[in-house]
């Protein structure tokens, strides 16, 4: 056994990604010593060649398509790091990886456009309901994303009681199991998913089962092994590697399980025994999901098997799309499953999110446990509740990963409280739910958090419904939940820790690169 295997797997997923960094700042460091000690008398000149460089990668940056802060953070780095700066720039944007990737999905989405072609009823008894939430759909379709009726709507409140449903459509399964993961974690929820794909894979059952590359450093190999002997068909999605790529920034993100092109699950809950409170990692663990049955689950077949099929033309959508499954329904109801490819750059999870929310006449509710947002989601909160709507978010209270993604995200709480909008932590523990509800009309559920790496690095889904049963469920859901919610005032944000309100300002310059 190699020393690389003797490693533990937490620290070899830090080593491979600080490898490039600390190059980076070697050589940044090497600059700064040749400049100001070793050539000295040439510091005039040395000077002048910084700025001259910083300025023109500086107007470089200001005139590409992208969030303003994003901008800053890079110019800022650029100034103070130039060369540091320069060499992370052109490993996560200018190197092949990203276009590669980027123009085989679009060959993916060419592929699977004629199998998700949109119902022109749908979208005229959509337009007859609401011919704002009509242009929402237009757009949605342009990306490759149909509207759909015909499909029941469940949610769920809670991630353990998301699992006992999928255990049980699990069972069921007679043609085909997709599933497809951010994060698998030893332990009693990922034992029953193994045990029930294996039985299943025997059955006859084919199962595909997707994971993002960063699993390797974090799941034993036998898992995998286990299910491949049971028959399981297990691929990785961008491996991370120590071989220099841009795309190791942008990681699949997605949760999202399809049964026989009929049952379909998504919403914040990975793999792993916390997300049903198993065991307390940060407290309460409090997720949403939801489960579709009927049409929409469609877009759910051809989503995983975008990824699925990136580098491989093995399989073609026909086989998966031979059951057409409809749930009739006596009330309007839409459903709109999209994916987010931050390839592309449409930024369509953005998108909506601040569509919704310029959209709000009444109340417009958000829950994500990260928040680092660009200038035009700040600005569309404050209008929001400045024109009188109740804009309220809905954060943790205990923070992971050291605390700084909740410092982070409570820099932003002091300009948003002036404009009025309301701002919950809740106080049993962890919020990791991705959810919108606004108006009684509309609500969102899905991977996406309110931060740079959702909106603009990682793939991620969610499916937009238009269903006023479904909004009140929520809406209910959440009202509930602010029972148990410190509400932070200004006075209360007074009271948070000088230090760790000073630290997420620093740290805010640069969330967009984080």
């Amino acid at each position: 056994m190699s020393e690389k295997d003797d490693m533990p797997p937490k620290k070899r997923l830090k080593v491979i990604p600080a490898l490039f960094i600390t190059s980076f700042l070697t050589i940044q460091l090497l600059a700064y010593f040749l400049i100001f000690i070793k050539y000295f008398r040439f510091i005039e000149i040395s000077i002048t060649s910084w700025l001259v460089v910083s300025s023109i990668f500086a107007v470089y940056i200001v005139n590409i398509e992208g969030d303003s802060n994003i901008k800053t953070s890079w110019i800022l780095l650029a100034l103070v790091f130039p060369v540091f700066g320069l060499l992370l720039h052109v490993f996560l944007h200018l190197l092949p990886g990203q276009g590669i990737v980027s123009r085989l999905i679009r060959k993916r989405k060419e592929i699977a456009w004629p199998y998700n072609k949109q119902n022109e009823d749908v979208l005229s008894n959509l337009e007859q309901l609401d011919k704002k939430k009509k242009l929402t759909a237009d757009y949605l379709y342009k990306l490759g994303f149909p509207v759909f009726s015909n499909t029941e709507i469940k949610y769920y409140e809670l991630g353990e009681d998301l699992f006992e449903a999928m255990f049980e459509d699990l069972e069921k399964a007679e043609d085909f199991i997709f599933m497809e993961y951010f994060i698998l974690s030893p332990g009693k929820i990922l034992e029953r998913i193994i045990a029930i794909l294996s039985k299943k894979a025997k059955e006859g059952v084919r199962v595909k089962f997707l994971y993002d590359g960063t699993n390797m450093f974090f799941m034993p190999k036998k898992v995998i092994k286990r299910l491949e002997k049971a028959g399981v068909e297990c691929r990785v999605y961008s491996p991370v590697n120590a071989i220099l790529t841009t795309v190791h920034n942008n990681r699949d993100h997605r949760k999202i399980l399809v049964i026989d092109n009929k049952v379909a699950y998504t919403g914040g809950v990975n793999l792993a025994d916390e997300y049903a409170n198993i065991y307390e990692k940060y407290g309460h663990w409090l997720d949403t999901g939801v489960r579709l049955e009927g049409e929409a689950v469609k877009s759910f077949t051809l989503m995983v098997l975008e990824l699925w099929n990136l580098r491989n033309d093995s399989d073609t959508h026909p086989d998966y799309l031979q059951t057409h499954h409809s749930v009739k329904s006596n009330r309007p109801s839409f459903s709109i499953p999209f994916s987010e490819n931050p390839h592309d750059k449409d930024w369509v999870g953005e998108t909506i999110y601040i569509n919704i929310i310029n959209q709000a006449k009444d109340y417009v509710y958000i829950t994500s446990p990260y928040f680092a947002i660009s200038d035009r989601m700040t600005g569309a909160l404050k209008t929001a509740a400045e024109m009188g709507v109740d804009v309220k978010l809905i954060f943790p209270h205990r923070g992971d990963h050291g605390g700084f993604p909740l410092m982070v995200g409570r820099s932003y709480y002091g300009e948003l409280l002036r404009r009025g909008v309301k701002i919950y932590e809740y106080e049993p523990g962890f919020v990791h739910a991705k959810t919108l509800v606004s108006d009684n009309t509309t609500s969102l559920v899905g991977t996406i958090n309110m931060d740079y790496r959702s909106f603009y690095l990682h793939h991620e889904n969610a499916v937009l419904f238009y269903d006023a049963e479904l909004a009140r469920r929520i809406k209910k859901h959440w009202d509930k939940i602010l029972d148990k919610c410190i509400f932070i005032t200004e006075e209360e944000y007074r009271k948070i820790n000088l230090l760790s309100r000073i630290t997420g300002r620093v740290l805010r310059l640069f969330a967009p690169l984080i």
